[in-house]
């Protein structure tokens, strides 16, 4: 004679710091364990990563826990892994995925396709490690199939959304390539080679050959001319409270469109 019992058991808590040594020394009982010792902080916030049934055999007090269901958003908010920062963004603006690289410290894309690779590992590792009380067959054949995993990278779309200003300008956070990157170009260039000088006028291209110059010793290839201006008349008039004019004159009765008491230290590229 059998019963069955249904548990959400993550089992006892280990310290990040511990928790790698603390494995082999306490290796967790179920499944729902073994996620919740490695992603503590996701364990938290989502619950619970399985739905378990436990069958005991009342004679002999054996038993066998099989994971029966899984939390989408757990496993989702996995696939980020904070304690190491190991970082997953979706960014919805281009509706693309992007994660972080630590040999660069910028912002890759990626694709849904590794993101499930990266998931069916990590089930693969767990019924590795699992007791002989615990059915390996759900992790290893049922919660590997590819319409189950594409159902928690479905999720993970809400659960590790970036809105538009993880990339903006002013973000910590950067891309490897994107629109965001000539702004933060403009911004330096402004902040680094733009100074003010009573009685110059700086014309809107002699800035942007200022601005070429500088994208180019830093290895990145500069916006066009036309969209220049646009990027930055704002960060001009923010730094200096200088707006841009179109009706200044030279030395030689020339109009010109551009800044009057600022110029540009070409000495200052880098």
């Amino acid at each position: 004679m059998t019963t069955t019992s249904f548990q959400l058991s993550r089992g006892k808590e280990i310290p990040f710091t511990f928790r790698d040594i603390a494995g082999p020394q306490q290796p967790p009982a179920t499944p729902s364990e073994w996620f919740a010792r490695r992603f503590p902080a996701e364990v938290k916030r989502w619950g619970c990563p399985f739905l378990e049934a436990v069958v005991e055999d009342v004679e002999t007090g054996r038993k066998l826990v099989t994971a029966v269901s899984m939390n989408n958003s757990f496993f989702a908010a996995a696939l980020s892994d904070s304690q190491l920062n190991h970082s997953v963004v979706f960014y919805e603006p281009d509706q693309e995925w992007f994660f972080l690289d630590p040999r660069d410290n910028f912002y890759h894309p990626t694709s849904e396709a590794k993101l499930m690779t990266l998931l069916s590992a990590l089930l693969l590792r767990c019924a590795e490690e699992m007791p002989a009380c615990v059915d390996r067959i759900s992790l290893f054949v049922k919660f590997r199939e590819d319409q189950r995993l594409k159902a928690v990278v479905k999720q993970a779309r809400s659960v590790l959304a970036a809105d538009s200003t993880f990339f903006s300008i002013n973000s910590p956070h950067q891309r490897i390539e994107g629109p965001e990157q000539h702004g933060r170009m403009a911004r330096q260039f402004v902040g680094r080679l733009i100074k003010p000088q009573a009685g110059q006028l700086l014309s809107i291209g002699d800035c942007y050959n200022g601005f070429e110059g500088y994208c180019r010793n830093n290895g990145v290839e500069p916006v066009a001319r036309k969209a220049f201006k646009q990027l930055v008349v704002e960060i001009i008039k923010e730094e200096f409270e200088v707006g841009f004019r179109s009706d200044l004159k030279n030395a030689e009765g020339r109009y010109l469109r551009g800044w009057k008491g600022l110029t540009v230290d070409v000495d200052a590229r880098n």
